[in-house]
């Protein structure tokens, strides 16, 4: 299990190094850093004129279908994160899913034990006053295991959702520029 866990997180951390992030810190470094000037253009006419101009930043992405990155996730949970360049919900989801897996996996041990415990005291007579402990401890187990694997059904749920809201949402601008230009102009006749 702890191979396994090693080969997952080498998978991650060579996906990871294999990606180019300089672009993505070009994009938010050139959204950060905007030119506010006013423009005097020298003219030997009557009038003045005032210019504002603004660096516009071209923040276009590519747009991530949303489709695809479920699919991704729905056959190896995390991947559609990868695709979506959600990198930080991979751990995450990974580790809740890691969690949930390894409680279920010790729930259902536990109660595969008392259950078999309670087989023997039914047919074993010098048993019989440990029969409603083993009875009660099976059924609480089998609870549990119940309940962990609810719990990694909506992990894994949850992974998929996630990949095609971060997919869907993925080109959406959130920077200043709205798309609207404003130009000031000025007249003052001179006589």
């Amino acid at each position: 299990m702890l191979s396994t866990v090693r080969y997952i997180a080498g998978l991650f951390i060579f996906f990871v190094l294999l990606t180019d992030n300089t672009a993505a810190q070009m994009k938010i470094t050139s959204a950060l850093v905007k030119s506010d000037s006013i423009e005097i253009p020298v003219t030997f006419d009557d009038t003045l004129q005032l210019k504002y101009s603004s660096m516009k930043i071209s923040d276009e992405r590519s747009p991530k279908s949303g489709s695809l990155a479920m699919l991704m996730s729905a056959i190896v949970p995390g991947s559609g994160q990868l695709y979506a360049h959600r990198y930080y919900t991979i751990p995450i989801i990974w580790g809740f899913g890691y969690y949930f897996f390894s409680k279920y996996k010790d729930a259902d041990d536990n109660y595969k034990e008392y259950k078999s415990l309670y087989s023997q005291s039914l047919t074993d007579s010098t048993q019989f006053h440990l029969q409603r402990n083993y009875k009660s401890l099976r059924e609480d187990w089998h609870n549990f295991r119940d309940e962990m694997g609810v719990y990694l059904v909506l992990t894994y749920l949850l992974n998929i959702i996630d990949a095609y809201v971060g997919a869907t949402l993925y080109d959406f601008s959130v920077s200043d520029e709205l798309g609207v230009n404003a130009n000031i102009r000025f007249q003052m006749p001179i006589r």
